[in-house]
């Protein structure tokens, strides 16, 4: 007897952590079906399920996951230009609209031309958009 308690805490601690593991990851999980399938649950907390799907939501905002389209502002030190790939790579400030902290990145370009005002070394303000999982740069200044 004095055994099967541990083993049954030690089992007990096993199977709830795989379940936690298993509820944590909710990538591709429709959180609002998933509250309405929940509704008939006695007892459960509706509040804490739209909290969920207010944090899943601005979780995927703090990544830097944006609408599409949306304008982006950054000043940048150009570090490389690729002519070929028409691709440039800036070392840019913080990104306030993607909640993006400063780093070095690379990017493509609307049109090509714009690479004539981006040499090395250059410090520049850059507008870019997201276009899939790209980052393309429409405008220097």
């Amino acid at each position: 007897m004095k055994r099967f308690a541990p083993v049954s805490l030690i089992a007990a601690l096993t199977i709830s952590g795989a379940a936690f593991g298993q509820a944590g990851d909710t990538k591709g999980m429709d959180m609002k079906q998933g509250c309405m399938d929940m509704k008939d649950m006695k007892g459960m907390d509706m509040s804490a399920c739209k909290d969920m799907m207010q944090e899943k939501t601005s979780d995927s905002n703090s990544r830097g996951m944006s609408n599409k389209g949306a304008v982006h502002k950054t000043s940048a030190v150009v570090k490389a230009v690729d002519q070929a790939n028409g691709n440039v790579t800036l070392a840019h400030d913080q990104v306030k609209t993607l909640n993006w902290p400063a780093m070095t990145m690379t990017f493509g370009v609307k049109d090509k031309s714009l690479l004539d005002k981006l040499t090395v070394g250059k410090r520049v303000d850059v507008e870019f958009t997201q276009q899939e999982s790209n980052y393309i740069i429409s405008a220097v200044k």
